[in-house]
């Protein structure tokens, strides 16, 4: 899927989502935005769109789960 700018009207149609729910994700920065000199938002889509947030959330929760491993392993190893 290759990389687009859409508007919020778009996203919403293609999305089925309502405004302010998206109007939400803008805020909690879910959502990959630009603002247009109109004033208007244009909203990333397709290629591999993920926002800062979740990628933040999942890098953490793999260090966790690394961490729990290495210290099983230690545990195990020395019984």
């Amino acid at each position: 899927m290759e990389e687009e700018w859409i508007s919020m009207t778009e996203y919403m149609k293609r999305y089925n989502i309502g405004y302010e729910t998206l109007k939400n994700m803008i805020y909690k920065k879910e959502l990959e935005v630009r603002e247009t000199s109109g004033g208007q938002y244009r909203i990333r889509v397709g290629k591999d769109n993920v926002s800062r947030k979740v990628y933040e959330a999942e890098k953490e929760r793999r260090i966790q789960a690394e961490t729990k491993l290495d210290i099983l392993k230690k545990i195990i190893l020395n019984k």
